[in-house]
């Protein structure tokens, strides 16, 4: 499952993009009330997008996630509960994930190898744990 730094939205509310349009894990932890999946998604902002992106990734349960730029449209304090909540699933899970990232303090904080793109070369970045 991938999910891009600007996700895609083609139904008119939010619970129509879940699965049986039940409600998502984690509607809470992102600072959403339980009316979200009510919402329609031309009221919702960037960073909403974003974590309802995740959310809605999350719900079809996949075996291998691909995450470009999860954070980008967030805030500091957003970014810590979403990098939290994404690590608490992932490893609940076991499932093996690419993060793309350009923040540095983020790559430490959740990497297991972190891997850098120079020119047409990839290379294992010292440090990775």
């Amino acid at each position: 499952m991938m999910v891009p730094a600007d996700s895609q939205w083609w139904f008119e509310t939010v619970g129509e993009h879940f699965p049986d349009g039940r409600e998502a894990d984690g509607l809470a932890e992102f600072g959403f009330p339980e009316e979200t999946m009510g919402w329609t998604v031309d009221r919702l902002s960037s960073g909403e997008r974003q974590r309802l992106a995740l959310l809605r990734a999350m719900a079809r349960e996949p075996s291998v996630l691909l995450l470009d730029e999860p954070t980008a449209n967030l805030d500091g304090a957003m970014t810590e509960v979403v990098e939290r909540w994404l690590m608490q699933a992932i490893r609940k899970r076991g499932m093996p994930v690419l993060w793309v990232a350009h923040d540095n303090d983020q790559i430490h904080r959740v990497a297991d190898r972190h891997y850098r793109i120079l020119g047409s070369n990839l290379e294992l970045v010292d440090g990775s744990h």
